[in-house]
């Protein structure tokens, strides 16, 4: 019994390390309007919510009329496929969500590359958050 003691013990830390429901990746600006973020999406039987998040530093003396701005957003998948739209983040909110219930068509590592032309003066970069929602049972 007291051999088994530590192998029971082992495999209790394994089943305690589980994937994480959430991850998050903030890239600074460097003026270029170029972000890409590696999206671990191993489950497809799982849906995912992504939210983009950012600050922009807003004027204090002169008027400002930025409201929205474009981000360019393109998905690789694990097997080399592309989708790309187009979507507007509303510059007055620090976080916005951007796809709800997403369940991919392959497991894997995507790419999601965003493209910000032109990026708005006082852009202080570009997050993402990527949930996994629980699988029902």
């Amino acid at each position: 019994m007291r051999a088994l003691l530590p192998i029971l013990c082992a495999l209790g830390v394994l089943a305690a390390c589980s994937r994480p429901s959430s991850y998050e990746q903030f890239v600074r600006s460097d003026g270029s309007g170029e972000y890409s973020f590696e999206l671990e999406l191993p489950d497809t039987l799982s849906s995912y919510d992504i939210s983009f998040y950012s600050a922009v530093d807003r004027p204090l003396f002169s008027a400002d009329t930025l409201r929205s701005f474009p981000l360019q957003v393109v998905w690789r998948s694990p097997s080399g496929r592309y989708f790309s739209e187009t979507v507007y983040y509303p510059a007055d909110s620090l976080k916005a969500r951007y796809r709800s219930g997403i369940v991919p068509s392959e497991e894997g590592s995507w790419t999601l590359s965003v493209t910000i032309a032109p990026e708005p003066r006082g852009l202080r970069g570009l997050g993402v958050i990527c949930r996994r929602n629980s699988v029902p049972e």
